[in-house]
């Protein structure tokens, strides 16, 4: 038994000696190199490629816009925006046919700016009036100077944003009213000077 496992301990040094560590740790660490460059390399990529976000803004409290937006640190060019026909149909006749060429167009934004694109409409407009309250549009841009495009789609449905813009409505309102007041207060502030100084004038002469 002893001999047995004197020789199997044999075997196991002699095949330890044969086994080519050294070139299995150098493989071992050029993988890891290897691995350490690509991420290296795709955080690099992340980093330099274009980033668009499209979102819905009210311009001139109540005017339905979407704003392009370059949330990204090189500049982007946008050559394709697709809107959903159900949803453009209900727009005005001119508004349907701005919309519709922007399917092939040329938009450079640079990071940190903005592009607005207007539906010509009121926002309670579509939300009390269309019957598809949804838009989606499919898009397309590229980093600037750049072959490799990028496609994604996003979908805004206004319906979702009934409750607040009737609350923005009410302080709008409300703003309005205030503004008139004061408009008002200063109105009369003014007609009470114009008087006391008519009075002060009618006691000099007499």
């Amino acid at each position: 038994m002893e001999e047995l496992l004197e020789r199997l301990v044999i075997a196991v040094e002699q095949q330890n000696s044969a086994f080519p560590w050294d070139s299995v740790i150098s493989i071992l660490a050029l993988i890891a190199s290897w691995v350490t460059i690509f991420f290296l390399l795709k955080e690099r990529s992340e980093k330099n490629r274009p980033y668009m976000q499209i979102s819905f803004e009210l311009v001139r409290s109540t005017l339905a816009c979407i704003v392009l937006r370059n949330v990204g640190t090189v500049p982007l060019e946008v050559k394709s925006l697709m809107f959903n026909e159900t949803f453009t149909k209900q727009l005005q006749a001119k508004t349907q046919e701005r919309l519709k060429k922007k399917e092939s167009t040329s938009i450079v934004i640079f990071p940190n700016q903005k592009w607005v694109i207007s539906f010509d409409t009121n926002v309670f407009n579509i939300i009390n009036d269309f019957e598809e309250k949804k838009v989606r549009i499919d898009y397309e841009y590229y980093k600037y100077g750049k072959n490799k495009s990028y496609n994604e789609k996003i979908a805004i449905d206004f319906s979702e944003y009934s409750g607040f813009l009737n609350y923005i409505s009410e302080v709008d309102e409300f703003k309005n009213s205030v503004d008139n007041l004061k408009k008002s207060m200063e109105n009369i502030d003014k007609d009470i000077k114009k008087l006391a100084v008519r009075i002060e004038d009618g006691e000099n002469y007499g």
